[in-house]
Parts: structure tokens; sequence; C-alpha cells
């Protein structure tokens, strides 16, 4: 797997809030697994806007070389609680799945997330999320699907 980065952000203490990127990636076929080689692309952009709100886009392309998504797009926004370190957050993503991958044809995948970003502890941050799934391209047999998460990010 090699991938070749390029991006800008303005400055350091808003690396994360507020930048552009533009990924090329190339995968090697993968003969055991049965997954050709592939090439795609990302775009991924970030802004601050009016103090408290953070939009974000995302747009990925793959031809082959095991991505599950083929195409896809994310867009959502972010929004800082003013006077406390929470987050809360919506996305939506449409998603075009691998036809490689799975062995049924599938429908695109469309998803919504909420979540919220809790700073428990100076160094312990938690993110629980709620998402659901409409056509989820690795469970075919189902319409829907609900899926919670707990991340947990730990620096030092």
């Amino acid at each position: 797997f090699k991938h070749l980065e390029a991006g800008w952000f303005g400055d350091w203490d808003t690396r994360f809030e507020e930048n552009i990127h533009v990924t090329l990636w190339h995968a090697d076929e993968r003969k055991e697994a049965g997954i050709p080689d592939g090439w795609g692309m990302q775009f991924s952009f970030n802004r601050r806007f009016n103090t408290h709100w953070l939009p974000f886009l995302r747009v990925g392309y793959g031809d082959g070389g095991g991505a599950p998504l083929m195409r896809s797009i994310s867009a959502g926004f972010s929004y800082d609680r003013p006077g406390d370190d929470t987050v809360l957050g919506l996305g939506l993503n449409w998603g075009r799945p691998n036809g490689d991958l799975f062995d049924t044809a599938t429908d695109d995948q469309y998803t919504v997330e909420a979540y919220a970003w809790l700073q428990l502890l100076p160094r312990l941050a938690i993110t629980p999320d709620i998402q659901l799934i409409k056509n989820p391209a690795s469970n075919p047999e189902d319409d829907l699907i609900w899926v919670a998460g707990l991340r947990a990010r730990l620096s030092f």
C-alpha cells in the first residue's frame, strides 16, 4: 500500500479544525485474498465557522484495491458548546459499495451518524456515537441497521 498526501492548514493550533487535504493511494494485488490491485483518491475539507461551528466535507473515489466503498461523499458539522469541553456532531454519507468485495449486488449505502465528543479528563476524551445505515453493504439481508459505538482518545 502506498499513499501520497498534500494539504494545507492555517496554523499549528487550528490544524485539526481548519485544513484541506488531497490523498492519492495505490494498493497492490492480494492474490491469497482474491483482491485485485487498485487506486483511489480522497479530498477532505474542514473549516471553523462563526466560532462554534465546524462543517466538513469528504469525497472519495476508488477503483479496486479492496476499498469497501468505490465512491463516497460525507458531509456534516460539529458544534462546540460554549462553556464546556463537549462537541456535538452530525454526519451524512452516501457510498457505492465495491462489487468485487461483496457477493451480491448491493444498492448504494446511506449513513446518518450523531456523535458527542466529551473531554472527561485533561488527557482522556470519549466519543459515543449512533449510526443508522440504509442498505448496509456488509449486511445485505437488512434494509436498515443501527450501530452504536464508543471511541476513546488518551493523549500523553
